[in-house]
């Protein structure tokens, strides 16, 4: 069964594959404010005709091991921590070094913008990315894929206890096959965006850091990687951290916002959520109001997609 991906550092391509029979597939995917970003051209090989060639073939074999071990003795459900903890213990039984919650360092134009913390990282050579759900999903690989370029060890499986014990095996070097970042800028046809040349500026910078580090970090990492990319761009902008809450005029404190407003025009919030419920909207209304601005970008970098939402008032 051939799998197509529509990000390119989520590729089909894992280091049990061959290199005979290939098959070649040219995917597009598209930005819902300017149209093609970009297109990728992978092949794709049975995976039956080099197994035998598999990067650290016998280590790989034994974590499989004791996560099949770990699955059958607890039951689905149980949170994540759990299971790392079990692992921990298979590990530890079988005098295999490793640590969790390894911390490395995340960058982004060479600059660094925030910390990754791996859920098992085995003999420097294996991460273990763990997942408790229903199946695994496109995000969970596109994550693993994103923690690949990040570590620089060879090898992730990806591992689900949700109904079933699922691995899924990622090799390095294939996720750091992808073609440039392009841009192709269309005209929008929102009628709530203002200030369009500044906002396709800013679509073109958001969707270019989703692409360059991909999702699964926190909030804080894209917030960073967007003022790294602003000032790269030379568009100008103030970092607002807090701001004062009063009362019938009389101060209560400072709360914390952590916004962009770039050339005194745009409220920009960059974070990833789940999902973007009405509040998000609300709270930017707010803000808008406060900084006496009309137009806000909510810019989530939670999913496999960039999703900006414009939020303007008159």
């Amino acid at each position: 069964m051939h799998r197509v991906f529509l990000y390119p550092w989520c590729s089909p391509w894992r280091d049990n594959l061959g290199w005979g029979n290939t098959r070649s597939y040219r995917v597009s995917w598209f930005s819902p404010f300017v149209g093609l970003a970009g297109n990728l051209l992978w092949e794709e090989s049975d995976m039956s005709k080099n197994e035998s060639k598999l990067l650290h073939a016998d280590l790989t074999y034994t974590i499989r091991a004791v996560l099949f071990h770990v699955g059958n003795h607890l039951w689905p459900g149980l949170p994540e921590k759990d299971f790392q903890q079990a692992i921990s213990i298979g590990l530890t039984r079988r005098k295999i070094p490793h640590s969790l919650e390894e911390q490395f360092h995340v960058y982004y134009r060479g600059v660094e913008v925030g910390r990754y913390y791996c859920d098992v990282l085995v003999d420097r050579k294996v991460i273990l990315e763990l997942k408790v759900a229903p199946a695994l999903t496109g995000l969970h690989r596109a994550q693993i894929i994103s923690y690949l370029r990040v570590t620089g060890v060879d090898v992730g499986l990806l591992v689900n206890f949700g109904r079933e014990v699922e691995i899924e095996r990622y090799a390095h070097f294939y996720a750091q096959r992808r073609p440039d970042f392009t841009w192709q800028p269309q005209s929008p046809s929102d009628p709530a965006l203002l200030y369009l040349h500044l906002v396709g500026r800013l679509y073109e910078c958001l969707h270019r850091i989703h692409y360059e580090l991909g999702p699964g970090f926190f909030h804080y990492v894209y917030r960073r990687a967007t003022q790294v990319e602003l000032n790269e761009q030379h568009i100008a902008f103030e970092f607002v951290r807090e701001i004062p809450v009063f009362y019938e005029g009389e101060y209560l404190g400072t709360r914390n916002c952590r916004l962009l407003i770039v050339e005194d025009k745009v409220v920009l919030a960059a974070f990833a959520v789940r999902e973007m419920n009405p509040s998000f909207d609300v709270g930017m209304r707010r803000y808008l109001s406060h900084f006496d601005k009309k137009l806000g970008l909510l810019a989530n970098f939670y999913g496999e997609r960039l999703s900006v939402r414009p939020v303007r008032v008159p």
